[in-house]
């Protein structure tokens, strides 16, 4: 099977890695980055949150995004060279940001683009006015992926029928 066809499966893999916890996600009060949880040893969420303060500003997110977490337990997604090169608003699509990283990001694949996709994705979707994302890197789509448009509706944060009181 070619690695295209694998793709799809490892992107709706990914997104299903959060299920693996059972516990829905803490609620915080005011905007938050989204991170990669843990380092893998254990089941549960693939992705959490940390509390954000600052502008709720694309630029202002990515660029906290990017720095890193500062919560112990959370890692970034990110190789340690990407930078955010450009944001903008798609004319032809509202609702949508066209994000461009660095070259960097282009080497990321199957679940760690995924990973990285949906922490941005997800960062970005508290942004008034944002239904979507594309995400580039180095201004050219990264052709790993099933579909260039990403929506904060795609990512399943937890399993709501595995969420059993303790």
């Amino acid at each position: 099977m070619s690695r295209q066809r694998w793709l799809p499966l490892l992107l709706a893999l990914a997104l299903l890695l959060p299920a693996c916890g059972g516990r829905k996600p803490e609620t915080t009060e005011g905007p938050v980055l989204w991170f990669c949880a843990g380092s893998g040893e254990n089941h549960g969420p693939a992705l959490a949150s940390q509390p954000y303060q600052g502008e709720l500003t694309p630029e202002d997110l990515l660029t906290a995004l990017l720095a890193g977490p500062d919560q112990e337990g959370l890692t970034s997604p990110f190789p340690r060279s990407v930078t955010l090169q450009r944001w903008t608003w798609d004319e032809e699509r509202p609702g949508v940001l066209l994000v461009d990283l660095s070259e960097q990001y282009g080497a990321l694949a199957d679940v760690s683009l995924s990973l990285a996709d949906y922490s941005i994705v997800l960062t970005l979707s508290q942004v008034e006015g944002v239904e979507g994302v594309e995400i580039t890197a180095g201004g050219r789509q990264v052709t790993y992926r099933s579909h260039q448009l990403l929506s904060p509706r795609e990512a399943v944060l937890w399993d709501e029928l595995a969420d059993v009181n303790p």
